[in-house]
């Protein structure tokens, strides 16, 4: 089990409510540059639960997302009598609709708006890539 506490932004395609209301299945994708500067996407099929759940109720095909916090897993099934067959799960833990402002910000002022990290004066600063340790 990976438990991610970082920022994913994504773009919702299909939002998927229970009808007791307590997840959203959704069909999502990302995406990164690659070396030459093309876009990656991928898409995911997770389910939103708990907080996500609740903060993402007015979620809509189309809108943008931030992860901020997601659990995957790879849990082994049984599909017929001695056969198991692996399955990826991804769960959104804590997510929030981007608004308009924000998507702007996000994907247009990027530069603009992104700050340096500060780093307590006791942590080290590597800048190797052998210092790192893999």
């Amino acid at each position: 089990m990976i438990f991610c506490n970082g920022q994913i932004y994504a773009k919702v395609w299909k939002a998927t409510p229970a009808e007791n209301g307590k997840y959203i299945d959704l069909r999502i994708s990302t995406s990164e540059k690659d070396q030459d500067g093309n876009f990656v996407n991928s898409t995911w099929f997770p389910r939103a639960i708990g907080h996500a759940a609740n903060s993402l109720k007015g979620v809509k095909d189309g809108d943008r997302i931030l992860i901020t916090k997601a659990k995957f897993t790879n849990e082994s099934r049984e599909i017929s009598e001695g056969n198991r067959r692996s399955y990826f799960n991804f769960r959104i833990l804590e997510a929030k609709i981007i608004s308009e402002d924000n998507q702007h910000q996000s994907s247009h002022g990027a530069e603009a708006v992104k700050k340096e990290p500060t780093l307590p004066p006791s942590a080290p600063i590597i800048d190797e890539a052998e210092d790192c340790p893999w």
